[in-house]
């Protein structure tokens, strides 16, 4: 995955309405701690409950994006930062879970209000596999 820079992710910031077949979630995203660190918190309400959160730093000096992800079912991911068909995303630099597979958010179709979220999966970090696809538009 290609490096980004420190404001590759400030479209992300905000609260956002997120819908997916057959569900909703909230997700804000602050800046924080002197805007280098960026916080998700995802609450999804249907079609049950769940929560989630991230914690995404840029560290310049290495020029790379980090993300831990955590949430109730008991996740824990590491993420790093990088561009899939120039879109933003962030994946697992191996294989993570009993599945074992690589997996990736891949963010596209950004504007000021709106973007698209792709959660993909893949065995060998060539074929990708959608497995859920969000649409964020931001609250009012």
């Amino acid at each position: 995955m290609a490096a980004l820079d420190a404001e590759s992710f400030d479209f992300w910031i905000g609260e956002w309405d997120c819908v997916f077949d057959g569900g909703h979630a909230v997700n804000t995203i602050t800046r924080e701690f002197e805007g280098n660190v960026l916080t998700e918190r995802f609450v999804m309400d249907s079609p049950q409950a769940w929560r989630g959160m991230s914690v995404s730093v840029y560290d310049p000096k290495v020029d790379l994006w980090r993300q831990t992800w955590v949430d109730n079912d008991g996740s824990y991911w590491h993420f790093v930062g990088g561009l899939v068909d120039d879109n933003p995303s962030f994946g697992t630099p191996e294989p993570v879970d009993a599945d074992p597979l690589f997996k990736r958010m891949v963010f596209t179709g950004i504007t000021a209000d709106a973007f698209d979220w792709r959660w993909e999966s893949s065995p060998d970090g060539e074929e990708w596999t959608e497995r859920w696809a969000v649409r964020y538009s931001r609250r009012a």
